[in-house]
């Protein structure tokens, strides 16, 4: 098999984890893609091993391999997924960060986990993205798309639409527009569901909406949502997945946002299951007094 590695270089506890993937990846005889990046950070230097091949960047280490390993939290999860875009290829989360549900694999089931995947004993689990689209642009999004308020200033007024019809006129701190898979990401915080990943659903969340009557809403994913900012003076930002895009307020009076036409394929390893993660995650079961 040939397996990219993709991690934040930046966090020095994860490089170790790299290098344990790396190596025992090379003893197995399997062929490993990593970006510049990584590979300078290592301690020891990949050139020693014919089976380590360096790439200029993360999309060209991703590009023509069977599976890629994303090391750390969630956030690393999300950002692998934005890599591998509609090549669609497999991704395995092993979870060096905090709580991790998409990166469930913890380390101390690092080597089992890896001679599963060498042996390609596990399942795809397909979760799908949001797309959002405005004046020609697109961005995609794994967990959701936020509208919310600049520091300081008052609450934003938003028209949704589904399809044609109006929803609501929401008047909020922020909206949210999530997939299953992020339900249990912002969504979670801001009191909305958890839906089981294989749902076809999206869900619209507000954030600390003015009226205590404005509750999340789930809608069928063949649906088109659009978001109006009214007026479109607002002082309002818009990101996908935590990060910021590049809109100006003219162009937030109509953002289209959909089920994206492109999955992204989790590697499921035997034994594991959503709703083991959701007990271990968030202490289902557990009386925390003792």
């Amino acid at each position: 098999m040939k397996i990219c590695l993709i991690v934040n270089p930046e966090i020095e506890p994860r490089l170790a984890v790299v290098r344990r993937i790396r190596d025992f990846l090379i003893a197995g005889n399997q062929t490993v893609h990593l970006a510049e990046a990584i590979s300078a950070r290592l301690p020891q230097p990949p050139s020693s091993s014919p089976l380590v091949s360096v790439f200029p960047t993360e999309e060209l280490a991703i590009s023509g391999t069977d599976a890629v390993i994303a090391i750390g939290g969630d956030g690393t999860m999300l950002h692998t997924a934005r890599l591998v875009g509609e090549a669609s290829t497999p991704i395995l989360g092993i979870n060096s960060g905090r709580l991790g549900f998409l990166a469930d694999t913890q380390l101390q089931d690092l080597e089992s986990a890896l001679g599963h995947l060498i042996s390609e004993n596990w399942e795809i689990e397909e979760r799908f993205m949001l797309a959002a689209e405005w004046n020609g642009n697109q961005a995609l999004a794994f967990n959701e798309f936020l509208f919310t308020k600049h520091s300081g200033v008052a609450m934003i007024t938003l028209e949704v639409f589904c399809d044609d019809q109006k929803i609501n006129k929401y008047w909020a701190d922020g909206l949210i527009i999530a997939s299953p898979t992020g339900s249990t990401a912002y969504n979670l915080s801001a009191g909305g569901p958890i839906i089981f990943p294989e749902t076809d659903v999206m869900v619209i969340t507000p954030v600390c909406p003015h009226a205590l009557t404005t509750r999340p809403l789930v809608l069928p994913a063949d649906r088109v949502i659009t978001v109006k900012a009214t007026p479109a003076s607002q002082q309002i930002l818009f990101s996908n997945d935590g990060k910021i895009c590049n809109i100006n307020n003219e162009e937030l009076t109509d953002i289209r946002i959909s089920k994206s036409r492109f999955n992204v394929r989790l590697i499921k390893l035997p034994g594991r299951n959503y709703f083991e993660t959701l007990r271990a995650k968030l202490m289902w079961g557990k009386d925390l007094r003792e």
